[in-house]
């Protein structure tokens, strides 16, 4: 009985956590209106349909590689779950794959204390604190103001409200993946570091939000473990080049600059400027006196390094909470990483003053533990006795965001849709329509469509008294054939359309619920014919004036019209004339993939100003072009690399295991 103890205690953590939290595993619309869910759930629907990783997505933000609309592991793991259960709901199942993540965060705080502790009782009280108190309620003023409808914890209520499954995923994943470092670093062999090198590649593919939180908490390690005996910090680092190798089939150089050029512009335009060197200097610096306080009064290893975490993710989230101050981009998101080492360091700070020999400080220990559990009685009684009503789902069906999306299913555009707000992350998760956006911004490499999306959106007018023409040309420019506009009374969350009238005041409503109406621009195809004087000019989302010759050149009715079609979705089939001189501007996001053939004869392809493709044609009366992508040598390169890598380490774990033959006596 006492062997089936520990697997029985998580098995009821787990459990308990999803009783609680039961509304996250029913299907259908969680009221929580700002949650983006939706757009990871429209990846994972394109890839269920196109699973090539190297392939194409004509759907969103005017297209882009597969391989840069997020990381994989999520959308391929809810793919692969939808082919085994084709009648459920794929946004349900990623919604049941993230939930039940979130809801292991305690299981494995419960067992990355069990090994360093050695006691259940204690690691159970962790997993506990964890799992059903928030300390940042009452630390932040913002985020007490968040409370809404149902107490939840913080973890609980990011993922519910805001969607944040891929980094609940990737923070449940943290305890074990520095375990096994420590683990890689103190014993010997290849098969500690591989296990290390295994979990240490899938946090990255699964979100890198929590891939960064988890590296910020690997150089803490090291430096908690700086004269621990045994600790070989080189195998360490061996890990993670092991599994940087893993990984690399995705996480491309290429890949990585993206993110990292991406992320800071996408992070409310975050800049490491003055102030955030400052506290970056202040955090590095705090980190290495309470690392020098732990040397002179002891501690062991467990201790430093929750301590250190804890500090150094609440530094981060106190910045931002407190002082408005980003140390690091998304400062808020660090907020669940800090709660997750304090529950383990106070946690552990009183188990060690329960032992110690001085009654004094266990007295102030059983205090400490006191005024904790009664500050936290009454979030705690909340959470367990507010029943699901209040927050349980409803049938998508009810939704206004679901009502305009299936309307624009069943009037397909031949341009693309202007969604802003939530729709542009929910609408892909139902149905495949086009849009100008889409669910994620990071991984663009072309970003002038955004750029010009969010000067229609929000923008000042550049030029007073014309906005409305400057908007129109900005639409046209993009392909845009729909826009969705949300009234203030709206059910949508996000209204961010600020100047609605630039669009009401000139385009006809095609369809209109409550207080959401789509306008609609003249169907234009994705491929025209240009001269190349009239292709876009330069810096379009300051000067939309620019696109003045490029829209008269699309709009012109004397000139022949090409007829584009998507053959799948990594092929483009363009029919028509190409007249002497004549260029062919396709509306579609230029890419090194991209290969063109007129007649089956290779033609080049060129990049204009807002990033779209520009075919060169040799003149014909009628002519057959097709645009194919394919990946380029990199992505080819790199997915030999990581196959070859596996092979390598799946050998070498093999090699180790078996044992060797005892020699034979004569």
């Amino acid at each position: 009985m006492k062997r089936l103890a520990t697997p029985l205690l998580a098995l009821a953590i787990f459990l308990l956590n999803v009783c609680l939290n039961a509304p996250l595993f029913m299907r259908g619309e969680l009221p929580f209106r700002g949650s983006i869910e939706g757009g990871y759930a429209a990846i994972a629907r394109f890839i269920s349909a196109h699973p090539n990783p190297w392939g194409w997505d004509p759907f969103q933000s005017c297209g882009l590689p597969t391989r840069f609309l997020y990381v994989p592991a999520l959308p391929y793991c809810t793919a692969f779950l939808t082919h085994l259960l084709p009648h459920v709901p794929l946004a349900f199942l990623y919604r049941v794959i993230v939930s039940a993540m979130t809801c292991l965060g305690p299981v494995t705080v419960f067992f990355f204390a069990l090994h360093f502790t050695g006691s259940r009782r204690w690691s159970l009280a962790a997993a506990l604190v964890y799992g059903f108190l928030s300390p940042s309620y009452g630390l932040f003023p913002a985020v007490e103001q968040d409370r809404g409808i149902v107490q939840l914890p913080w973890r609980i209520r990011v993922l519910a409200k805001y969607g944040e499954g891929p980094h609940n995923t990737a923070l449940t994943l943290m305890p074990l993946v520095l375990l096994a470092l420590w683990l890689a670093a103190r014993r010997r062999g290849y098969p500690p570091i591989f296990v290390a090198a295994l979990l240490l590649a899938v946090t990255p593919l699964v979100n890198w939000v929590g891939a960064f939180a988890l590296a910020i908490a690997c150089v803490l390690l090291l430096v908690a473990a700086l004269g621990e005996p045994g600790f070989r910090a080189w195998r360490v680092f061996a890990a993670g080049g092991l599994a940087y190798l893993l990984a690399c089939f995705w996480l491309t150089p290429t890949f990585i600059k993206t993110i990292v050029f991406n992320w800071p512009t996408d992070s409310f335009a975050y800049q490491f400027g003055a102030p955030q060197r400052w506290l970056v200097a202040g955090l590095a610096s705090s980190v290495l006196i309470v690392r020098l306080l732990f040397r002179w009064l002891g501690g062991s290893f467990y201790l430093r390094l929750v301590t250190l975490a804890a500090f150094t993710f609440g530094f981060i989230a106190t910045a931002f909470y407190i002082y408005g101050l980003d140390t690091i981009p998304e400062s808020r998101r660090y907020a669940i990483e800090f709660e997750l080492f304090l529950a383990l360091a106070v946690v552990e700070a009183i188990r060690l003053a329960m032992r110690h020999p001085n009654q004094t400080v266990r007295l102030c220990a059983i205090g400490t533990a006191g005024a904790a559990l009664l500050v936290g009685t009454p979030q705690l009684w909340a959470y367990s006795t507010q029943g699901w009503s209040r927050w349980a789902p409803t049938p998508r069906e009810e939704s206004i965001e679901y009502h305009l999306a299936r309307w624009m299913a069943q009037h397909p555009p031949e341009g693309r849709v202007f969604a802003s707000g939530g729709m542009r992350f929910r609408m892909n998760s139902w149905f495949d329509i086009p849009q100008v956006g889409g669910g994620f911004e990071t991984g663009l490499q072309n970003r002038v469509p955004w750029d010009l999306a969010y000067h229609i959106r929000a923008a000042k007018a550049l030029r007073p008294g014309l906005e409305t023409q400057d908007t129109l040309l900005e639409l046209k420019a993009m392909g845009a054939e729909y826009i969705i506009v949300h009234g203030p009374k709206s059910r949508e969350y996000y209204r961010d359309f600020v100047h609605p009238e630039r669009v009401s005041s000139a385009l006809p409503a095609v369809y209109r619920e409550e207080d959401d109406t789509i306008y609609a621009l003249p169907a234009r195809p994705l491929a025209n014919l240009l001269n190349p004087e009239e292709l876009p000019g330069k810096d379009a989302p300051a000067r939309p004036w620019v696109l003045e010759p490029y829209i008269a050149a699309l709009e012109d009715p004397a000139r022949p019209a090409l007829h584009t079609r998507w053959l799948g979705a990594d092929t483009l089939v363009i029919d028509g004339v190409a007249p002497p001189g004549r260029l062919v501007a396709v509306r579609v996001n230029a890419d090194p993939g991209w290969q063109a053939f007129q007649d089956g004869r290779a033609i080049p392809i060129e990049i204009d100003n807002l990033g779209f493709m520009v075919l060169h044609p040799a003149a014909a009366a009628a002519t057959h072009i097709e645009l194919h992508y394919r990946a380029t040598a990199e992505p080819r390169f790199m997915a030999v690399l990581s196959a070859l890598s596996w092979m390598a380490a799946l050998a070498a774990l093999f090699l180790c295991r078996k044992p060797l033959a005892s020699p034979t006596t004569k």
